[in-house]
């Protein structure tokens, strides 16, 4: 048995190595923490705190570079098809001294040819046309009698594409009613009736601006896609009536990249008749229209 000296000796022993143990586990516990705010002062002071200014615009397509501002406003351009309107460019006429006119659109002199007549947001169907003006009939639909040979050359020079027309003239009246319906709807939601023309004109073309009051434009569909949709792009009969339409006298009279002067989106079904020197000049320099006759003064 061992003695009062010896027992007091051991249990001094365990309390020093219990003081030993909590000590290296204090100690521990304090090195982990220490890692632990060192990790995270790295992670907080490797930020880098940075502008709007510093940072790069994201890259678009084709290494084009798209530029981020604190606002942006869409703007609309209108479409022509049934008289409707995906976006609107501005429904007032200028009244300029020089011959262009908001938003770099032509503003025609009176006495144009009639196949050369412009008409946009712009340029007003003349008064006395659609009086003066025969039409024929063709799939249901009416065109301007005077551009009935090229209609048909076209159609069927075309015809392995099955090309026909899906729209043609449409009267002011018609125009006019649609539009002034449009004008009603806004004025029952509170609005001023200044304030229902303007809303009412991004939907529907006012009166009379429409290049289908004229008769001399067509929407045409082929190779199973009359639909009126972008999409036409896609199809054979629209990359045959880009190579040869000219040669019948019509044009792409909505082309990419043309909203600017003509105040209306790409329509890759949309066809104008303007003789055949005006068009093969037109779809060979890829112009507009409107920049056709500034240049020309017509």
């Amino acid at each position: 048995m061992a003695s009062a000296p010896e027992k007091n000796t051991r249990s001094t022993q365990r309390r020093r190595r219990k003081r030993r143990r909590r000590r290296m586990a204090v100690g521990v516990l304090l090195l982990a923490a220490v890692v632990l705010v060192i990790v995270l002062l790295v992670r907080l002071l490797g930020k880098v705190s940075v502008s709007s200014g510093d940072i790069p615009s994201p890259t678009g397509p084709a290494g084009t570079t798209t530029t981020f501002s604190p606002t942006s406003v869409t703007a609309t351009q209108p479409s022509d098809t049934a008289d409707t309107t995906r976006t609107t460019a501005t429904t007032t006429k200028p009244t300029t001294s020089n011959g262009i006119g908001a938003g770099n659109s032509y503003v025609q002199p009176e006495g144009a040819d009639w196949n050369l007549v412009l008409v946009n947001d712009w340029n007003e169907v003349p008064a006395s046309y659609e009086t003066e003006t025969e039409m024929f009939t063709i799939n249901n639909q009416q065109l301007d009698k005077r551009i009935e040979e090229a209609v048909r050359q076209l159609l069927d020079a075309g015809s392995a594409y099955n090309i026909y027309v899906v729209s043609g003239y449409r009267p002011r009246s018609t125009q006019e009613r649609l539009y002034n319906n449009e004008v009603q709807k806004w004025r029952n939601t509170g609005l001023s009736e200044e304030e229902a023309r303007i809303k009412a004109a991004t939907v529907v073309k006012q009166p009379g601006h429409s290049e289908h009051n004229l008769g001399l434009a067509m929407d045409l569909g082929g190779s199973g896609n009359g639909n009126l949709n972008v999409d036409f792009e896609e199809t054979p009969a629209f990359r045959w009536l880009i190579e040869n339409c000219a040669d019948y006298g019509f044009i792409l009279r909505f082309p990419k990249d043309g909203e600017d002067q003509t105040g209306v989106t790409y329509e890759p079904w949309h066809y104008r008749y303007v003789g055949v020197e005006a068009a093969q000049e037109i779809m060979s320099r890829g112009i507009t229209l409107e920049e056709y006759l500034a240049e020309k003064g017509l």
